[in-house]
This record gives C-alpha cells, sequence and structure tokens, in this order.
C-alpha cells in the first residue's frame, strides 16, 4: 500500500515489482491517471487518516506537514508489518532514536523497530523543499518486550517521565514517588541509567527495564500482599450477634452492646438528688456567681427605716 501517490514518482517502481499494490489518494484530479497508467493497482479515494491500513507492507512520501498524524495512524494499526516512509530528516533521525528520541518513539518501542535508512538530498524533490529527507523504516517486533496489555499503563509512564519535572531521570523519578530512594538507585544501576540522564537518551532496553521494576512488578507485588492479607486475616466478630446468642431477645427489642456498663452509671446518684446536698442546676449557680440576665431589671436594695437617722 502506497500512502499519497501523486503523480506516481514512486509508484512506478512499485510497480515493477509485480506485487498486489494498493493506492491510497485523497485529490480526485489524480484518480484517472492513476487508474490508466497503472492498471494492474487497485486505487481508493480516501483520506490516509481514516483509511484502513491493511496490507502487510504500506510506503509512503509522506507530507511534511502531516507526518505525526499520519505516524500516530500507523502505529495504532494492526496489520501491517512494515513501514517504509520519507520523512524530513530531522524527523526520521529522531524517530529512529538518533540524535536523542522523541516521546512518541519511546512509547512505541517495545512493539516496534525504528531504524533510519539513508538520507535524501533536497535536490531530489520536485518541487524541491527547503530541508531534506530521510527514508526510516519501522518493523513490527514478532514479540513485544511489554505486553500488549499494559500498553496503556507504559505509554503513560513514558508520557510522565517526558513532561515530569526534575533534572535528570533521577530527579524526575524522585518527584513521581513511584518508589523509595534505595530502590529506584538499585533499578538505575541495574539498567546501567545515569542520574544524570535524559528522557530523550535512553535506549529501549532501558525503558523496559524501568517499567517493568519499578511498575509492573510492584503492582504484582502489592496485589499479592493484599491477596495475602485478605487471606490470613481472621474474620470480624459481630458484638451484635454474640450478644443475641448469649441472651434471648424479646420480640421488638434490640440487643444493647455494653448493657452491663450502662447500668452501672444509671445506678450513680444524680446530682440533686439528695435534698441535703447542694443544688447544681443553672439558675442556682448562675446567682451564687453574681449573674444576671441581662433582660431582667436589677433589683433596688430595701431601705431599712427602723434604723436612726445620722
Amino acid at each position: 500500500m502506497e500512502i499519497g501517490p501523486g503523480d506516481g514518482a514512486v509508484t512506478a517502481e512499485l510497480y515493477r515489482l509485480g506485487r498486489e499494490l494498493t493506492l491510497v489518494e485523497i485529490d480526485e484530479t489524480r484518480l484517472d491517471h492513476l487508474e490508466d497508467t497503472y492498471p494492474r493497482a487497485e486505487v481508493r479515494h480516501a483520506d490516509v487518516l481514516t483509511t484502513r491500513l491493511d496490507r502487510p507492507v504500506v510506503v509512503g512520501n509522506l507530507p511534511f506537514h502531516l507526518t505525526t498524524p499520519i505516524l500516530r495512524k500507523l502505529l495504532r494499526s494492526g496489520r501491517w508489518q512494515r513501514a517504509i516512509l520519507l520523512t524530513q530528516w530531522e524527523v526520521a533521525r529522531k524517530r529512529a532514536g538518533i540524535g536523542g528520541s522523541t516521546m512518541m518513539t519511546a512509547q512505541w518501542t517495545p512493539w516496534f523497530d525504528f531504524r533510519l535508512v539513508t538520507r535524501v538530498p533536497a535536490d531530489a524533490f520536485t518541487p524541491k523543499p527547503s530541508v531534506d529527507g530521510g527514508i526510516l523504516t519501522i518493523d513490527r517486533c514478532p514479540t513485544g518486550s511489554i505486553p500488549t496489555n499494559d500498553r496503556s499503563e507504559y505509554q503513560q509512564f513514558v508520557r510522565s517521565v517526558f513532561t515530569g519535572r526534575g533534572r535528570g531521570m533521577k530527579g524526575i523519578l524522585t518527584k513521581m514517588s513511584i518508589t523509595d530512594h534505595r530502590t529506584l538507585q538499585t533499578t538505575m544501576d541495574r539498567n546501567d541509567i545515569r542520574g544524570d540522564t535524559l528522557p530523550k537518551d535512553l535506549t529501549p532496553d532501558q525503558w523496559t527495564g524501568l517499567f517493568t521494576e519499578l511498575v509492573t512488578e510492584k503492582d504484582q507485588r502489592n496485589a499479592k500482599k493484599g491477596q495475602t492479607v485478605r487471606n490470613n486475616k481472621a474474620p470480624k466478630q459481630n458484638p451484635i450477634t454474640e450478644a443475641a446468642s448469649e441472651k434471648p431477645l424479646i420480640t421488638g427489642e434490640m440487643p444493647i452492646v455494653g448493657a452491663e456498663p450502662a447500668t452501672e452509671k444509671l445506678q450513680a446518684s444524680i446530682p440533686g438528688a439528695d435534698p441535703k446536698a447542694k443544688s447544681h442546676d443553672k439558675g442556682h449557680l448562675q446567682a451564687e456567681r453574681g449573674f444576671m440576665n441581662q433582660h431582667q431589671k436589677p433589683k433596688q436594695p430595701q431601705p431599712r427605716w427602723n434604723l436612726p437617722r445620722r
């Protein structure tokens, strides 16, 4: 399958191989030319971003402004085995991990092999672009280094590392709080990763090692630990059920937990019940402390007329 054949510069070489050929072209004005020039080829009038990539080999001279969307579409499709793409030179280098890989490449390296083949000068294009091109090959691995079921979690881990804050891999992973400092340092040493290494400089094997030891094995240990704790934990006893088994219940009543201590409290002396005891009600205490309600008029002292005048 060729993506965007255009005028057929690459199609002519593919057509000579004598293989089954499918051409996906979005420009309607070029369909008649492709059908007449390559009668044995299947011509589809479709957008590559919405069509099914259902051939073992995908070839394309990708438009420079649509390289990333087409690559995402390609990597999410599961029917092809090899892709040979002509892209910008810098894009091809980064996708192949030369001079630093991108986040997209790191997210897909466990299942695909990215390789840079050669450089194509700008003079080889018509019309001539402002930058050189590069041929990038992507091969699907027969067995991924990470299970397919963990792909979403792995890609989220890579995204968190690329967008995380910190200086170097050790600083980023420390702020992510995945594990303790000792385990983190041991894992980085085992995978030959220095603390100041940047995410773009990690190899596919290093990404796989970090994810397997810090995320996958940790989840498995936590799951196993939780299952062991649940199995060994004794069943909780229901105090209401036990109280009901000891004493017969009266219909319509519920058992009261701790009824005996409550009875002892009820048998304690009540303040004010003894007439000789001093009252502790609110009004008496207020009167003793000289408290007077603000809405109550103050009582005027009564004169004593039986006292002699001075």
